[in-house]
């Protein structure tokens, strides 16, 4: 496997990923997340990274939901594949992560848990590729061979011997090795170029690699710099769950305030439903503030609930995450980040899910709280 770790990233990038307090006033050192402020709230310090998807739950802190339920939340705005090590450092107690981070993590420190999805990545996950560059779309290969599945393979197995632009070790390097191995292809078979999400984008848009892979944010700005979607969603790989990640040990000693910030995400789905317009100002505004994302609100409007899902109660999330029928069933993830972290050599065991994954009882107690079928902002 050819692997070039791209880790230099500009300094003003930087700034914008990693450091960015994007709510409260962010404190150092760790927190047990019991800490209340001058107004009797809880402190909760909540890791978040520069995405339209995991961006939520500031909607929660401009419409003052986290303080209606006890919570000062404070943010901490992270790059994509700095998460998982700040929570294990403890320096945050929750974050808005996938699976993949938990799988990933978890042998080095059996602390960090999955406790509730709420968001499916569905049909975000998007190939982009040159439009001269030798690549063609599922689309364009289905137009001339009729044939749907056919053309799904062909356009994957064009991957051969190309330079692919990702960040590994995350579920987006992931969904890269999955569809591959899809088409009986090896990560030998291509040249990985590993970078934070902004970063790849940039080096792609510049020239770096064949095909790039990162998030919607990156993938609408590819778009509006003439790069085309070859391979989407579910083409590539079985859908990213994404939702609240912590460690064992605040979970049990918070389990009130971890169901109450559950409590106010499902909220803010549910208004951004109703309010799309709103909700897209406050997201995109936010976003185009602290990276060079430059996602529109009709953009963001075009991908609510279209490109990935959002459960908007629990009723929803469960349909989406616990049944084994649903779009974005756990079960079918876990497995398939164990294998890619495996085999890669990223963890050297595969994780239990039994010790890991604890949505089934954490949605338990959020049911008996809450209800099912919450409606209504």
């Amino acid at each position: 496997m050819k692997v070039i770790k791209m880790a230099a990233i500009p300094a003003a990038l930087l700034v914008a990923l990693t450091g960015c307090a994007t709510g409260g006033s962010a404190q150092d050192g760790a927190t047990g997340g019991s800490a209340q402020d001058g107004a009797g709230l809880t402190t909760m310090k909540v890791g978040i990274s520069p995405f339209q998807d995991t961006y939520l739950p500031i909607i929660g802190t401009e419409k003052g939901w986290f303080e209606e339920v006890g919570l000062d939340v404070q943010f901490q705005s992270l790059a994509w594949n700095a998460v998982m090590p700040v929570v294990a450092s403890g320096d945050i107690d929750l974050a808005v992560y996938a699976t993949t981070g938990v799988v990933a993590t978890a042998n080095a420190d059996p602390e960090v848990v999955y406790a509730y999805a709420w968001n499916f990545f569905t049909e975000g996950a998007a190939m982009m590729v040159r439009p001269d560059g030798g690549i063609k779309s599922v689309e364009d290969l289905e137009d001339e061979s009729t044939d749907r599945d056919a053309a799904r393979d062909a356009a994957v197995r064009q991957l051969k011997g190309k330079t692919i632009v990702t960040t590994l070790s995350t579920d987006m390097g992931k969904t890269v090795v999955d569809a591959l191995e899809s088409v009986g292809l090896t990560q030998d078979d291509v040249e990985l170029i590993d970078m934070d999400t902004d970063a790849g984008l940039a080096a792609f848009l510049a020239g770096t690699g064949d095909a790039y892979l990162g998030g919607i944010a990156q993938r609408a700005t590819a778009l509006k710099n003439g790069m085309v979607a070859a391979i989407t969603g579910v083409d590539l790989s079985a859908p990213v769950i994404n939702g609240a990640v912590m460690k064992r040990s605040y979970l049990e000693s918070n389990k009130d305030d971890v169901l109450a910030f559950v409590n106010v995400m499902h909220r803010i789905i549910r208004f951004c439903d109703a309010e799309l317009d709103e909700c897209g100002k406050i997201i995109t505004d936010r976003l185009n503030e602290e990276t060079a994302g430059g996602l529109t609100v009709e953009a963001f409007k075009d991908y609510w609930q279209k490109l990935e899902l959002y459960a908007s109660n629990a009723q929803e999330s469960s349909d989406m995450a616990l049944s084994k029928d649903g779009i974005s069933y756990w079960k079918t993830t876990w497995d398939g980040d164990n294998k890619y972290l495996v085999e890669t050599g990223a963890i050297p065991a595969e994780v239990e899910s039994a010790e890991h994954f604890l949505m089934p009882e954490v949605w338990d107690e959020y049911v008996a709280k809450y209800g099912i079928d919450e409606t209504g902002f």
